[in-house]
């Protein structure tokens, strides 16, 4: 039976979408009979973050070189690392690998191997404006800010990015990345590492359509956050409009959010609902025409997509990153150019149309769901963890640094 440490900055009951991936595959793990353990912030002693241990966490090294001797994993499977525990802990996992063996996969739940920026985007110094990273682009680390909170977060950024993966070059430690996304994979390309695409396990879902209204009805699901764009949608979103949008979230960015929909007269036409449980989300998105995602940043999977679609619900999305890929694989959804108030209006006429004519809701997509059904994830997964020429690797020179 192989032994599996799983590591990731948060504990598997944590609330992101990292967690989420981590307690499916833990308990997929499990009932395959695998031996699984998990090395987390709460096996650290002292999980104070300061600005040195974000680059290297002297704590965490300590703590995985006990847990990696205690427990003697076959293979380990990193998750998010970067924030708590640090890139630091490479250096224990190469150690320990040259000394008793050892296979080290990664599912890359974000492009923090990539760019300084998790989420694969820099801001411009003079406007804040959010840019997103294209794949294979030459990476200019000290001419842009790459953290919109302030020039210190930036700067700690590109000295752990830099410091960690481009000059100790602590990455070449993993033998294989699994990508949620081929967006992700063409990110990560320069990087040199072998690489597959597999997707996120999606839990079973009904696939039953809900409930909906006559009158066509939008819905926005997620962290009110800048990253995730409501605030822009909502200032860009043609002020005669005729459809109720839903929203559904909390953040630091609720606030604007609330005012824009004053300010604009929308009314009635917008409800703010706050953060609501899962599967009272998931009613609710079943009980809405269109789901509306406009992140600001490059997406790696898209899980809401998936479960709106399964759900009955169409898309609309902004043109990039894994949101464009879902789209495309499956056959379904609209997708707008990202500040281009012309274009949202033109993709809202569209599904107008196709609401009128009862087609927006009418859409097959069991072939795209059944690509993505736990029982392949693990198949693959395990292929991942015993075969050191796990299925179709993908290998591609580094660029020099």
């Amino acid at each position: 039976m192989e032994r599996v440490l799983h590591i990731n900055d948060y504990p598997a009951d944590g609330g992101g979408g990292a967690e989420v991936v981590l307690r499916q595959t833990l308990a997929l793990s499990r009932h395959a009979g695998v031996d699984v353990d998990v090395f987390t912030r709460a096996d650290l002693a002292n999980p104070r973050l300061t600005p040195l241990r974000y680059i290297d966490n002297r704590f965490a090294r300590k703590a995985l070189h006990d847990k990696l001797n205690a427990f003697q994993p076959d293979v380990v499977h990193l998750h998010n690392f970067y924030h708590v525990l640090s890139p630091g802990i490479l250096d224990t996992l190469a150690q320990f690998k040259k000394d008793n063996g050892l296979r080290v996969v990664m599912t890359a739940h974000d492009f923090h191997l990539a760019c300084p920026n998790s989420g694969g985007s820099w801001f411009r110094w003079w406007t804040r404006r959010r840019e997103a990273i294209e794949p294979g682009e030459s990476l200019a680390l000290f001419t842009r800010r790459w953290d919109e909170r302030s020039l210190a977060h930036s700067v700690l950024k590109v000295v752990q990015y830099g410091w960690s993966y481009r000059w100790r070059r602590r990455q070449e430690v993993i033998d294989l990345v699994m990508c949620p996304s081929r967006c992700v994979q063409a990110m990560l390309a320069p990087l040199g590492l072998a690489t597959i695409v597999l997707p996120h396990p999606i839990p079973p879902l009904s696939g039953v359509a809900g409930e909906r209204g006559k009158k066509l009805s939008l819905v926005f699901a997620g962290r009110i956050e800048p990253e995730k764009g409501l605030k822009e949608f909502l200032q860009q979103l043609p002020g005669d409009f005729d459809a109720e949008l839903t929203v559904i979230g909390a953040g630091s960015e609720l606030a604007q959010c609330e005012a824009i929909s004053k300010a604009r007269g929308f009314g009635a036409r917008v409800k703010f609902m706050g953060r609501l449980p899962h599967d009272e989300t998931l009613k609710r998105i079943a009980g809405c025409h269109v789901l509306v995602q406009p992140s600001r940043v490059l997406e790696t999977y898209g899980l809401t997509l998936i479960e709106a679609l399964a759900q009955g619900t169409n898309v609309l999305a902004i043109n990039r990153g894994a949101a464009r890929e879902m789209v495309e694989d499956s056959g379904v959804g609209f997708l707008f150019e990202p500040d281009d108030k012309d274009d949202l209006a033109t993709q809202l006429r569209r599904i107008q149309r196709a609401f009128d004519a009862g087609m927006l809701n009418r859409f097959d997509i069991h072939a795209f769901l059944a690509a993505r059904r736990e029982d392949r994830y693990l198949g693959q997964l395990l292929l991942a963890y015993g075969d050191n020429q796990s299925p179709v690797p993908s290998r591609q020179r580094p660029h020099a640094a």
